[in-house]
């Protein structure tokens, strides 16, 4: 009690108003506003323990919620303001009539309650006495992946519900609260943050700003509910599902590559819901993102079943661009080039030349700057080099020299992380092909232009360099490079 008497604040100690002190508030204004905080008044066991565990398991916040007040003798209301929820929803949640299934408010709902992100079905979870913990199967090891992709990619409802759900309801609500009217300028600007994080991802690589791009893309998931025109929400939807793409390679770009494939599935929630244009082109991007991972991640077989499901996507009442379906065949080629399959490969590689001459400028000028000229001849080059490196065979590297050394030579300094890529294969293609004073030189320029990124997928191109080298006679040089690659990959 203060000398005046009026009340304290049982937070911050701050004198309560008169009026607070009449309506029996324990807090003054801004301590009531921003709620109660959870891991003050909960236990901090409290989520681990068995029922609440087993409720969080199946989304089941009715149960939840009456622990949480059980536990705390919160009302209905101050449990409201702790989630940032209306009391009035707090009630249907409880009562069953609304559940709660909204990936904003399950995302808001996570984040100011403290709930961990374990216990909504992500990577590890931890048994209620606190013991070690347990592996659930990621989504790099699922058996079921690629149908949940195909649902997705192929707009079959139901079957891939529950996972998406799952999947961003662990991104934090972080835009404004309450519903807000979107507009062209709010598009833009997530369309100026995509462009800005791409470009930054092939001059330095992904590692300094892949949190940044998961970051934008929780504050703007939920602006998909908000008020907006016809007209805008195709374009916000594009926006998003590109945004997520972009999150989902650098992710891949780090090598998260479980977070990858989570956030490339995101991508094609989104994709599959908006009626844009070019909806079917970013299914598509999304799914070559997803072979092209499997094919580094040694899996083609994989990666076949991904581009296919890739062509099966494209038939679509919007028409995919010439340049979409050659990155399309291209990671097809690079798939068989894995098996050893030579002959299979060469065939897709044609196919991706004819894709890419077919393609249109000016029409498809949107999708076509994924893929000019020098990509295009970059991407040819390491499908040769692959198959080089499947069955050690010194024509496919032969093969690969002139494409990689033109790809290299044609980047712009703004393409840092490309060129990167391509030299190690470029110095990997001369080894196999039996030119060793050539591939020690070019190796270290590789391992400078590396190590000037933040890319951690360059860092293992260098091992891959490495394997290349081990068929060379041991001399001086090559032991050298050999002692350099194995530094700086380590």
């Amino acid at each position: 009690m203060t000398a005046n008497g009026q009340g304290c604040c049982a937070r911050c100690g701050a004198a309560l108003r008169r009026r607070n002190g009449l309506r029996g508030q324990a807090w003054c204004d801004p301590c009531r506003r921003a709620g109660p905080d959870p891991r003050r008044e909960l236990p901090s066991d409290f989520y681990f323990q068995d029922p609440i565990t087993a409720a969080l398991a199946h989304y089941d916040f009715a149960t939840v919620f009456r622990r949480i007040r059980m536990t705390t003798g919160w009302p209905q209301q101050t449990l409201a303001e702790a989630a940032g929820l209306e009391q009035t929803r707090i009630s249907a949640i409880e009562r069953g009539i609304r559940p709660l299934r909204d990936v904003a408010l399950v995302a808001q709902v996570a984040t100011r309650l403290g709930i961990p992100a374990t216990l909504l079905g992500f990577e590890t979870t931890v048994n209620a006495t606190g013991g070690d913990e347990q592996k659930l199967v990621s989504w790099m090891d699922r058996r079921d992946f690629v149908q949940h992709v195909a649902a997705l990619a192929l707009s079959v409802t139901g079957m891939a519900a529950l996972d998406i759900d799952r999947l961003t309801a662990l991104l934090p609500h972080t835009g404004p609260a309450g519903t807000r009217h979107i507009g062209a300028s709010d598009v833009a600007v997530i369309e100026r943050a995509t462009a800005a994080f791409s470009s930054q991802d092939f001059a330095t690589g992904s590692g300094p700003v892949r949190d940044l791009a998961v970051t934008q893309l929780r504050s703007v998931l939920p602006l998909l509910g908000a008020q907006m025109t016809d007209e805008v929400r195709p374009r916000l939807y594009l926006a998003t599902a590109r945004l997520a793409t972009q999150a989902g390679w650098m992710s891949f770009e780090v090598n998260e590559h479980d977070a990858a494939r989570r956030l490339w599935l995101v991508a094609l929630n989104v994709a599959r819901d908006t009626d844009h244009p070019l909806a079917a082109d970013q299914t598509v991007f999304v799914l070559y993102d997803m072979a092209l991972q499997a094919v580094e991640l040694g899996r083609p077989e994989e990666a076949l079943r991904l581009a296919q499901l890739g062509h099966t996507a494209a038939i679509s009442s919007h028409p995919v661009s010439g340049a979409t379906l050659s990155c399309l065949t291209n990671i097809q080629a690079c798939a068989y080039a894995a098996k050893g399959d030579a002959a299979t490969c060469d065939r897709a590689l044609g196919q991706a030349t004819e894709h890419f001459t077919s393609s249109d400028p000016v029409h498809e000028s949107c999708t076509r700057t994924f893929l000019d000229e020098t990509m295009l001849t970059a991407k040819q080059g390491a499908v040769h080099y692959e198959l080089a490196l499947a069955s050690h065979d010194s024509q496919a590297a032969s093969r690969a020299v002139p494409l990689l050394r033109e790809a290299a030579d044609g980047y712009g300094s703004d393409f840092a992380r490309p060129r990167a890529l391509d030299l190690t294969r470029l110095a990997g293609a001369h080894a196999i092909a039996g030119d060793t004073d050539t591939a020690i030189s070019i190796g270290h320029q590789a391992i400078d232009a590396v190590t000037a990124l933040h890319s951690p997928r360059a860092h293992d191109r260098l091992r891959v360099l490495n394997t290349a080298l081990q068929s060379l006679h041991t001399s001086p040089g090559v032991a050298e490079l050999r002692d350099r690659l194995n530094t700086t990959a380590a």
